[in-house]
């Protein structure tokens, strides 16, 4: 019941967004913006909330170093990058809940293109857990930021 509800909830956001699709575990969201021109959005709809990046995961570069190491020469990413994040007011609010919500804050949006499709970047998010407490709320923000980048300032 609670999956129906979050999804009721979340899913007029989301199907608001362009090129949104839902893939197993993640929403993801498209635009023809290079990578470059896509990460600037995103960082920009990022700080112009007075959020602050707290870290940023350069996926694709630790995946080409270590393909080796695990067998494989497979590239799958031209470039890829996980942003961290966290909405003070909204992390104050889960922790006043209960403490033990820590682990729900960082936020995260990935931003990546695909080295078999370069002409699209992508942004995605982990689909929400029904469960978690805030996951509707931590979502609309993470879409709305989204939708900011794929737009562009």
């Amino acid at each position: 019941m609670r999956i129906i509800i979050l999804l009721a909830l979340l899913l007029p956001f989301a199907s608001q967004a362009s090129n949104y699709k839902e893939i197993d575990a993640s929403w993801v969201f498209s635009t023809e913006n290079n990578f470059e021109s896509a990460l600037e959005n995103l960082v920009f709809a990022i700080e112009s909330r007075g959020l602050v990046i707290s870290y940023t995961a350069h996926a694709s570069e630790m995946l080409n170093r270590t393909a080796s190491a695990v067998g494989t020469e497979n590239q799958v990413y031209g470039d890829a990058q996980i942003l961290l994040f966290c909405k003070s007011d909204l992390s104050h609010a889960m922790v006043a809940d209960n403490p033990h919500h820590l682990p729900l804050c960082p936020y995260s949006i990935s931003i990546y293109t695909i080295f078999q499709q370069p002409e699209l970047t992508y942004l995605s998010i982990r689909k929400p857990d029904p469960a978690a407490p805030f996951s509707s709320e931590i979502a609309k923000l993470l879409i709305s930021i989204i939708e900011e980048a794929q737009d562009g300032f």
